[in-house]
């Protein structure tokens, strides 16, 4: 038995596969595939990416980039610009690591871009994406009505920032990220299918989340530890092994 994800990572999940054609019948899942169905969603791979590639691709899209950052390595950012996303993937990874990216900026849409939007729709109607567009900036009762419920009402930011070790800036970032990941495992390999499978233990589990699941080696790594987490090897596979 492992460790259930939380419920807001299979609700996304669920509501991004009742929006694409369909769930992919195999594994491992290329969500390019299912994306292709999604004329809003563009997933553009670039070879060599970077903050400065990223950003000349997109102003010849029109869609603005005003990001003042030391440029540096991409294995992938997403950009959205009134409704329209665009997904860039670096191609010159490995197969997998473009997958898993693929599935880390989608993960970043569902969670940090359209559910904001559709909570913010629920409370004041379509008008308020012309604040999330950046076309207004928000009322004053938007505002307040947004903070007493809970409502995200304001233009996106980015979550490029990071210190001189890569690592994400601010606490708020590293969040950010960490749950995007999180969202992207269960879109790769969602919990349902690693449960069903025999495992034994963490070093199998990364084994199978690489060889069945398609996972690169660091992504499997670290989904293991999260559905197998140390005090729960220890604890329960132990006695497991004494059946």
């Amino acid at each position: 038995m492992i460790a259930r994800p939380p419920v807001w990572v299979v609700a996304l999940a669920e509501r991004f596969w009742a929006s694409a054609s369909e769930v992919p019948p195999s594994f491992p899942r290329d969500l390019r595939e299912s994306l292709a169905w999604l004329p809003h969603i563009q997933v553009h791979e670039l070879p060599n990416l970077t903050l400065a590639c990223a950003g000349s691709f997109l102003a010849r899209l029109g869609v603005p980039f005003p990001i003042e950052l030391a440029d540096r390595p991409l294995r992938g950012c997403f950009a959205a610009h009134r409704g329209t996303i665009h997904i860039l993937v670096n191609a010159s990874d490995a197969d997998a690591e473009r997958r898993f990216t693929v599935a880390h900026e989608l993960a970043h849409y569902l969670r940090d871009y359209d559910q904001p939007r559709r909570r913010a729709i629920a409370r004041f109607g379509p008008s308020v994406l012309e604040v999330f567009d950046g076309e207004r900036p928000a009322t004053f009762d938007e505002q307040v009505s947004g903070i007493l419920r809970e409502v995200t009402v304001n233009c996106h930011s980015h979550l490029l920032s990071r210190d001189e070790k890569g690592r994400p800036e601010s606490p708020t970032i590293g969040d950010t990220e960490e749950a995007a990941d999180r969202l992207a495992f269960e879109l790769l390999a969602p919990f349902a299918a690693v449960a069903a499978e025999p495992v034994s233990d963490r070093d199998f589990l990364v084994l199978l989340l690489i060889s069945k699941f398609g996972l690169p080696p660091r992504s499997a790594a670290k989904y293991a530890e999260i559905l197998l987490p140390d005090d729960f090897s220890r604890k329960i596979w132990p006695a497991f092994a004494k059946i």
